[in-house]
């Protein structure tokens, strides 16, 4: 596991599809630690515990899902929580503890949580600000790094539309944003740091081809 500011740690880089890159980020806070995303392996188990474990344990979409939840709950005892319609994905690894519904943004555990449906109907991203300086948005794979680049994917057979993910986009762009973390990359995964008018960049190209679409 490294770590990545003070209060932020990113678990071992594992692989998905053969393409994707896939990791887990862990946020030390003193309210209860908080996975983001879903690491798939007892790896970095060791070094959780030796930050002091796992309280809450954040999915941002249905492709997260896979028996490794059950790991993560088993060992930290951490809660689950995820959007609503995640649920019927979970047949076969476990309930959820906490589930979101709200159409609009909602606070949870002095976490953020932002409905943007797109990728897929159930996607969410979540945003904390840092009382290190930093504001950090996880984005799942709302917007993901392909070769250094941004770019979207819309998965119908989800629940995904592109008109979902154009009027997700826009929400984004009024954040104030320090620290853009994806859940998946093609190629190297980054951990990338813009600025208002850097972010307002990324999110414009993002909704160009989607006007319309």
């Amino acid at each position: 596991m490294r770590r990545l500011f003070p209060d932020l740690w990113q678990t071992a880089q594992q692989k998905q599809f053969s393409s994707l890159t896939v990791h887990g980020y862990l946020l030390d806070r003193p309210a209860g630690n908080a996975l983001f995303y879903n690491p798939r392996s007892t790896g970095d188990f060791e070094a959780i515990g030796d930050v002091g474990g796992i309280s809450h344990h954040y999915l941002s979409h249905c492709h997260e899902v896979s028996r490794s939840l059950v790991d993560v709950a088993q060992r930290f005892g951490s809660e689950l929580c995820c959007h609503a319609l995640v649920e019927r994905y979970l047949s076969g690894t476990m309930p959820a503890d906490v589930y979101f519904s709200s159409p609009a943004t909602e606070m949870h555990a002095g976490i953020e949580v932002i409905h943007t449906p797109g990728h897929t109907d159930n996607s969410v991203c979540y945003r904390y600000r840092s009382p290190h300086g930093r504001t950090y948005l996880f984005v799942g794979d709302t917007l993901y790094l392909d070769h250094g680049g941004w770019n979207t994917l819309v998965v119908a057979q989800d629940g995904g539309h592109y008109r979902d993910l154009a009027g997700s986009l826009a929400l984004l762009r009024t954040l104030d944003v320090d620290v853009v973390i994806c859940s998946v990359s093609v190629g190297d995964m980054k951990i990338v740091e813009v600025t208002r008018p850097e972010w307002h960049r990324i999110i414009d190209e993002l909704l160009r081809p989607l006007v319309g679409a």
